[in-house]
């Protein structure tokens, strides 16, 4: 998940900058290289913007965040759960990003 602190963000530039993770992924999606963008959550009173996406390493990661100009504060491994889990299904779907220092 990329966090980003976004003054001045807006619905239309999450979404922009969706499109933009979603053509960076698919530039340098290979076998080892895979990355796929899973949608943004915008908290506007906060002017904070939660990108996610999944990706196959730390690098695949840094590299889809830098190629789409997402301006995050840092990447952050999160785990998704689902919202009713069934009894005999009780381990997460971990979904992987990773810390990046701003720039």
């Amino acid at each position: 998940m990329a966090e980003c602190f976004w003054p001045g963000v807006t619905a239309q530039k999450v979404a922009d900058a969706g499109e933009r993770v979603r053509q960076a992924s698919q530039a340098i999606t290979s076998a080892d290289r895979l990355a796929c963008y899973l949608g943004s959550i915008l908290v506007p009173a906060d002017e904070i913007a939660l990108c996610l996406f999944e990706a196959a390493s730390i690098d695949v990661a840094m590299d889809v965040n830098r190629r789409a100009a997402i301006p995050s504060e840092r990447l952050l491994e999160i785990v998704r759960l689902g919202s009713h889990p069934s009894a005999g299904d009780l381990s997460p779907t971990r979904q992987r990003s990773f810390h990046e220092p701003s720039r």
